[in-house]
């Protein structure tokens, strides 16, 4: 465990997704391969429309070339017709390429108005749209490049983002993983989530000493139990302390799913050392013990039943803790019998350290 250190490589793998997101769309997308290529074939086009021209026309062909013919004058138009010399001039227009024709020309809506307040509004108007429409396509100017660099730049820029994918599902991995290491570690663990016992990476020790600077009260650390998913049984001499704890503790948030807390007292005979015992094994309940000589009752009953269940090789689905909190130390004797059976049934014993 490392702290915070693996959820930080959480959130930054996340923030590179999100950047390697923008960086797709409003560069690499407006990547667009050179028209060299293009422009060739066009000229080339209307090169093998002269040379056709040329071969139909021959005999309009002039034999005289003068310096100041131009580059369309090869033919002689002076004995064309209206349909020949429009032919001609369609020939001899420069080429355009497709991605020119796609271009309209910004024209003002409306029927013309030859007032001066219109023209001065129009004119307004017609500079305004003509502006924004500049800005607009500043912003969208592509980028050219040419068609293997193109290719390069698509093909890394899916690299980059299949490898950031890959590395945030490792880093979510890596969270799990921790969770799960830290789950049962006093010190280390947090958030506590219902999730089951047998999914934890590190099994819950037998015994347990609980520090006298806890990290939280009494009362929040058998409520962190629950919301854990686990059930407890607290043993204490102190009748104060189990009054303030309430009757019922939530499971999820602050009162969702309920979880009674029972009180056990020597003048209640209907609470049974098996009845604890089983409630506690099947997690329906805890339960609060502040007569001194009930509690050691209690303890020494758990330790004869859960022998039993280890002969049986059973084992809980949740953990179950019994804390012991008294200002008299725990004997060593029953410390070392609670360890031998907790280990295989799934039981932990959590000693409050002034006890």
């Amino acid at each position: 465990p490392r702290r915070w250190l693996c959820h930080a490589a959480l959130l930054l793998g996340l923030l590179a997704l999100f950047l390697a997101k923008i960086n797709s769309e409003t560069h690499v997308n407006r990547i667009q391969p050179e028209r060299v290529g293009q422009l060739t074939d066009l000229e080339a086009k209307n090169e093998a429309r002269r040379q056709a021209a040329l071969e139909s026309r021959g005999d309009e062909v002039a034999d005289i070339r003068f310096a100041e013919d131009g580059s369309g004058d090869f033919l002689d138009k002076a004995g064309m017709d209206q349909a020949d010399l429009k032919y001609m001039d369609q020939l001899e227009k420069p080429a355009v390429p497709d991605w020119k024709k796609g271009k309209k020309g910004r024209t003002t809506d409306g029927p013309a108005d030859d007032g001066l307040e219109s023209k001065i509004g129009g004119k307004e108007k017609t500079e305004g749209v003509a502006t924004e429409a500049l800005e607009k396509d500043a912003e969208k100017e592509p980028i050219v490049m040419s068609a293997k660099d193109l290719d390069i730049a698509n093909k890394l820029d899916t690299l980059n983002l299949n490898v950031i994918r890959f590395l945030i599902l490792l880093a979510i991995l890596i969270v799990v993983t921790d969770y799960l290491l830290r789950a049962n570690v006093y010190q280390e663990s947090y958030l506590p989530l219902p999730l089951p016992s047998g999914w934890m990476m590190t099994a819950p020790p037998a015994v347990v000493e609980r520090p006298e600077q806890a990290r939280r009260s009494m009362q929040d650390e058998l409520a962190r139990l629950i919301k854990r998913g686990d059930s407890f049984i607290y043993l204490t001499d102190d009748p104060s302390q189990a009054r303030s704890l309430p009757e019922a503790l939530p499971r999820l948030g602050k009162k969702w799913k309920m979880v009674d807390l029972l009180h056990v007292s020597d003048a209640d005979s209907t609470i049974t050392d098996e009845f604890v015992f089983e409630t506690l094994w099947y997690g329906r309940s805890s339960f609060v013990a502040d007569a001194p000589a009930r509690a050691r009752e209690l303890l020494d009953g758990i330790i004869e039943l859960l022998d039993k269940r280890k002969i049986a090789r059973a084992r809980v689905r949740q953990t179950v803790h019994v804390v012991w909190d008294f200002k008299e130390p725990l004997p060593e004797s029953i410390r070392s019998a609670f360890a031998r059976v907790a280990l295989a049934t799934g039981f932990s014993l959590i000693i409050c350290r002034n006890s």
